[in-house]
């Protein structure tokens, strides 16, 4: 009976524990949805609402008069949507050519027959840091026994076709190639969005300094923080089209037989010349691989040794005991 009683009191205290959580969480809920919703002046679709209340807390601040200050936090809000929007790129060429230069990304390809290709490598470097530019990278292999190199560098694009020049004088050019992409209209139209988001958040600001009730400050500040976050992304495009104009790309294949150049098409053309070197290099190269088994197998006989030298010694031994029983046994 004391069992029973006892389950009973605790399924109660367990009971009245739920019902209490459940309306402390109630109570939260509410309280964080007035704060979040009803009282930053929007509605379940996003809007602002600009609530009667609002508007005239404003007014008594500002000075203004309940209709002058009718819909002022509402109405700035709301043409967020409209400031930030884009502006039409068919408007941005007409900018572009009034104020604003070509911008073109130049890129070139080149592939080079040379006589040393550390050398070329090295003289092309050089030319890339005297110019002001710097290397993006820089690679040698070896393919058979052909030494191959692969290099980017960067200069300014002024120098872009005296770079070209350059390079081609350091041998015998395989292939050449050169393409540009013109990113104007885009930095143009960029440009425009980003005097439209900076002319949105400084009206912001000036909500923001004449606004006096929590809720007003906090629902200005979530939408300046969103066109600062815009504003920033358009600095950040517009700081790398820029740089990829001003700097230009170029990337060098280098190698000493035209046949490892990757540009080069070996499949379609008969060359028995080419063919007797590779046979050469194929040869050199498995003659390379005997040499170097070789000087392992050499290296490695005192280990050999010491392995064979105990397995001696061990299998005496076994058979000095193999003996020694068979003459008891007699």
């Amino acid at each position: 009976m004391n069992k029973v009683i006892k389950t009973i009191l605790w399924l109660a205290l367990a009971f009245l524990l739920v019902a209490v959580g459940v309306a402390v969480m109630s109570f939260s809920r509410g309280s964080l949805m007035s704060a979040t919703t009803g009282n930053f002046g929007y509605d379940d679709s996003g809007d602002y609402r600009g609530e009667a209340v609002a508007d005239m807390s404003y007014a008594q601040t500002t000075g203004l008069s309940s209709a002058e200050a009718g819909g002022t936090v509402q109405s700035f809000v709301k043409s967020l949507s409209v400031s930030k929007s884009s502006v039409p790129s068919s408007q941005a060429p007409t900018a572009a050519d009034a104020t604003v230069e070509r911008m073109v990304v130049k890129t070139g390809a080149l592939s080079v027959v040379v006589k040393d290709v550390a050398e070329a490598i090295k003289t092309i470097s050089q030319y890339a840091v005297k110019q002001k530019g710097y290397i993006v990278a820089s690679n040698v292999y070896k393919r058979g026994l052909a030494p191959y190199g692969t290099l980017t560098i960067k200069i300014p694009a002024v120098n872009f076709d005296s770079g070209l020049n350059e390079i081609k004088a350091l041998g015998e050019v395989v292939s050449n190639s050169v393409n540009g992409q013109d990113v104007t209209e885009e930095y143009v139209d960029l440009d425009a969005q980003l005097k439209n988001l900076q002319a949105t958040e400084k009206q912001f600001l000036t909500i923001l300094n004449k606004a006096v009730k929590i809720e007003d400050i906090l629902a200005v500040q979530r939408e300046l923080t969103q066109v600062r976050g815009q504003i920033e992304q358009l600095q950040g495009r517009m700081k790398y089209l820029k740089s990829s104009a001003d700097m230009s790309t170029i990337t060098v294949d280098l190698a000493t037989d035209p046949s490892v150049l990757p540009s080069v098409d070996n499949s379609k053309t008969w060359k028995p010349w080419a063919i007797v070197k590779e046979a050469t290099r194929s040869l050199l190269a498995a003659g390379k691989s005997l040499v170097n088994f070789l000087i392992w197998l050499v290296v490695f006989v005192p280990v050999w040794a010491v392995i064979a030298l105990v397995v001696w010694v061990v299998a005496k031994v076994v058979n000095k005991i193999k003996n020694r029983g068979k003459f008891k046994l007699e």
